[in-house]
């Protein structure tokens, strides 16, 4: 086993199961793909962080939708937002939109049940 084979496994232990790239087509999957999201109709609060109202803006426009498609729509709207402030330039305009999948899913649930319900 080369030193890189070793630090590959080491990197998806570190990866929560929620962000792991499975064997069929390299896509990332969440624990909750089959799940849809919807707004509640009269929630308890107003989105506070600007990934909240990015989730929420794309909920109303779009109604019901699966998990997978709602992080990936939110992400690459972040990430198109990020490359034209300047962030081509960092390491961010090679890794991709998917960086930010990871905070969006942790925004999702903690908005369950509050602005939107996973069902």
């Amino acid at each position: 086993m080369t030193g890189l084979e070793r630090s590959g496994s080491k990197m998806r232990k570190l990866l929560p199961a929620s962000m792991r790239r499975t064997k069929s087509g390299g896509a990332f999957k969440t624990e909750a793909d089959a799940e849809m999201v919807q707004l509640i109709d009269s929630p308890r609060r107003l989105p506070a962080t600007p990934i909240e109202q990015r989730l929420s803006s794309a909920l109303k426009e779009a109604g019901p939708i699966p998990v997978a498609l709602l992080v990936k729509r939110v992400a690459a709207d972040l990430y198109s937002d990020e490359l034209r402030k300047g962030a081509a330039v960092l390491d961010i305009g090679l890794i991709g939109d998917h960086i930010f999948n990871r905070d969006i899913i942790r925004e999702l649930d903690a908005g369950n049940g509050i602005l939107w319900e996973l069902k």
